[in-house]
């Protein structure tokens, strides 16, 4: 099955590492096995390797596992990426601008049951963020 890709745009700063990134999520998603309400997120790299942390407006932290992954060219943009099926997001990966790696996140298994019953012609939805600053 084939998910619908959204993708997030984040302001100029590093996603993930000691300086962190921001960013606005305008729907509900889920990231490793928890449901995250809408709203705005911070995002780290944890001390562990292969673990990101996430975190909204209530400071309550999340760990995701997060894999490595490659590309040939260099991200032009900082981003974040879900998988959409029917009205549900999943976070999958995060970009950041200037780097050929990113980190993807694995597929759970409530995007797994998700994506045996969608319909796999969803198309993807860009969606940017503007004015809005990462962090340091």
């Amino acid at each position: 099955m084939v998910a619908a890709a959204i993708v997030l745009l984040l302001s100029a700063g590093s996603a993930y590492g000691q300086s962190g990134g921001t960013f606005k999520v305008p729907f509900s998603f889920v990231a490793g096995e928890k449901v995250l309400t809408a709203g705005e997120y911070h995002i780290t790299e944890d001390s562990t390797p292969g673990v990101l942390q996430l975190w909204g407006s209530d400071r309550h932290a999340i760990l995701v596992l997060a894999g490595n992954i490659q590309t040939l060219d260099a991200s032009t943009q900082t981003k974040i990426v879900f998988h959409r099926y029917e009205n549900r997001y999943f976070l999958a990966q995060l970009w950041v601008e200037g780097e050929n790696g990113g980190r993807k996140l694995p597929i759970g298994r409530q995007e797994r049951e998700m994506a045996r019953k969608s319909d796999p012609n969803s198309m993807a939805v860009i969606v940017t963020i503007d004015g809005h600053k990462g962090g340091q």
